[in-house]
């Protein structure tokens, strides 16, 4: 294993990632607007079926879609603690969904870390809430990607930070003529994984 420098940029908040929210959640102004939507569509929103539509969508986007920007990616990680070993750390699987901003609809896969300790450990469970807190929101899976191996190393004050995800695209698939089964595959790499192609390949060795 290379041996990476330690890596200790200042914990920040959750500035530039994802697209930017400028107040909180409306849950009222949320289920009327759902409510329009059916009326929009030609749906009674009082008929069978609908009576508790809007509450029920407005939940699933306040709670889960959405949840991500209740939370603070570095609060999510939190501080770790302390421990001098390097050995690079590869968590597999990692549920993961967002919401594109180009069509209000879900992308949904599983995302692949890794990170260099740089003289702190993280529990396992702690890196996925982060992941939870920088995808649960409006953005791009080029852009998750990015923030995900960045916050490593931004808030875990990691040496280096990886990220592989796969995901499906409900607009891709959604897409005139689209087969159904398209996949998309991004991947970011941040401090010591960008400059060292031994780490890299270890990560993707450890994936397969």
């Amino acid at each position: 294993m290379s041996h990476c420098d330690d890596h200790h940029p200042p914990a920040g908040c959750a500035v530039g990632v994802g697209i930017a929210r400028s107040k909180a959640f409306d849950p009222v102004a949320f289920e009327s607007a759902v409510t329009d939507l059916l009326a929009a569509c030609g749906i009674a929103p009082d008929m069978a079926h609908m009576g508790r539509t809007a509450q029920r969508v407005r939940e699933l986007w306040q709670k889960r879609l959405l949840g991500g920007y209740d939370l603070d990616p570095a609060a999510a990680l939190g501080d770790g603690f302390p421990d001098a070993r390097t050995d690079m750390v590869v968590i597999r699987g990692i549920a993961i969904h967002g919401v594109c901003p180009h069509h209000l609809v879900p992308f949904r896969g599983v995302a692949h870390v890794a990170y260099i300790p740089g003289g702190r450990l993280h529990g396992f469970g702690r890196i996925a809430r982060m992941v939870d807190a920088i995808g649960h929101r409006f953005t791009y899976q080029e852009w998750m990607t990015r923030d995900i191996a960045d916050a490593l190393v931004t808030h875990g004050l990691a040496g280096g930070g990886a990220c592989i995800i796969e995901a499906e695209q409900l607009c891709l698939l959604l897409g005139e003529d689209r087969r159904g089964d398209e996949r998309v595959v991004t991947q970011a790499f941040a401090g010591c994984f960008e400059t060292s192609d031994q780490l890299r390949n270890e990560f993707l060795r450890a994936l397969k």
